[in-house]
């Protein structure tokens, strides 16, 4: 459909909607307005000009720093640029040059950015924007009503046509399955199994890949937690080791966990999706009301959370499984089906 050296244009397009992520990335968890003020600089508040302002060489071109106060600029912002750029230019590669499927590719790019901005954030905050994941769920749903009956890679299951039906109930079961999990880790363990975030994102994640995929996805989260969560875990556990060998007894205990009453009320109000709702009306309101179903409400965020001990985000691990699934789609549905037909089923 387009030529190859079209390419460039996915590239230049993923650059410049990285460039937006950020700005997400900054406010959404700070409680900012996404659109005023305009762009500046988080240390001396200058207003940034275009030449600050071009993805990517913007910030090799000022060795990254700001180019008003000296100040130096966070390496992740050029990683957020060049993560979604190279999402970008494999989708646009995938779906237009060698597939002939414009809005599968403007709704999985779209879909992959909203994937990006949830990984960076629950990476540095432990919280998951309800915007963000909101915005998942509603990409899923339009992908699945304007390309109903459009091929996907998991058509030899019966829950891989893609309909805006099977994309509802995809995310019910999601859901369903993801608030089981919270509500027996926290009978059994006694604790917090799972947050409240990424039951919403699976519930996006059900809608935008259908329920073969979203279990995909689900099984290499847990592969990729327990292989790089482990290995972090470990890394972690040294260097606090070493560094507060002398303040054992320091230790702050983890917060207590969440009454299992409320868990159930809240997995009923993510089943009904209540919570998509709440999320439409002003964040006033929307504190008002969680503060009246017994939820704390989310303070804005000046820095980078301070992680209690086994505290692990899960959020970017099923970024990762979905983003896998959306780019290596085909590869993985058929080593899913080989397998199941090796098994007998």
């Amino acid at each position: 459909m387009f030529p190859a050296w079209s390419l460039v244009f996915g590239i230049a397009f993923g650059a410049a909607v990285g460039s937006f992520l950020n700005v997400l990335i900054y406010r959404l968890p700070r409680r900012l307005s996404i659109v005023f003020p305009p762009s500046h600089c988080p240390a001396c508040q200058h207003r940034l000009g275009i030449p600050d302002l071009v993805p990517i060489l913007s910030y090799l071109f000022q060795r990254g720093r700001c180019r008003y106060c000296g100040v130096r600029i966070s390496p992740r912002y050029i990683w957020v640029e060049v993560a979604n750029a190279t999402l970008w230019g494999w989708l646009w590669w995938q779906w237009l040059v060698v597939g002939e499927m414009p809005l599968r590719f403007l709704f999985f790019a779209l879909a992959g950015s909203v994937l990006i901005a949830i990984f960076v954030i629950d990476l540095l905050h432990y919280i998951i924007p309800d915007e963000l994941n909101v915005a998942l769920l509603l990409l899923g749903l339009l992908h699945a009503f304007l390309l109903s009956g459009q091929p996907t890679d998991w058509n030899w299951a019966s829950w891989g046509h893609l309909s805006l039906r099977t994309a509802v109930l995809s995310a019910f079961w999601g859901t369903t399955l993801f608030c089981a999990i919270a509500l027996i880790g926290r009978i059994v363990f006694k604790r917090d199994a799972m947050g409240h975030g990424d039951i919403r994102l699976v519930r996006a994640m059900g809608a935008l890949l259908l329920l073969p995929g979203m279990l995909v996805a689900f099984a290499l989260s847990i592969v990729l937690g327990a292989v790089l969560g482990g290995l972090w875990a470990y890394l972690r556990r040294r260097a606090e080791t070493a560094s507060h060998q002398a303040h054992e007894d320091d230790t702050e205990p983890l917060p207590p966990p969440e009454p299992i009453a409320s868990l159930l009320m809240m997995s009923g109000i993510y089943l009904l999706w209540v919570d998509v709702l709440i999320t439409l009306l002003p964040l006033k309101v929307q504190n008002r009301i969680y503060a009246s179903l017994g939820q704390p409400e989310e303070e804005n965020i000046d820095e980078p959370f301070e992680e209690l001990p086994g505290m692990l985000p899960y959020g970017p691990f099923l970024v990762a499984g979905t983003l896998a699934v959306m780019l290596l789609g085909q590869p993985l549905s058929g080593a899913v089906r080989a397998y199941l037909e090796w098994a007998g089923f």
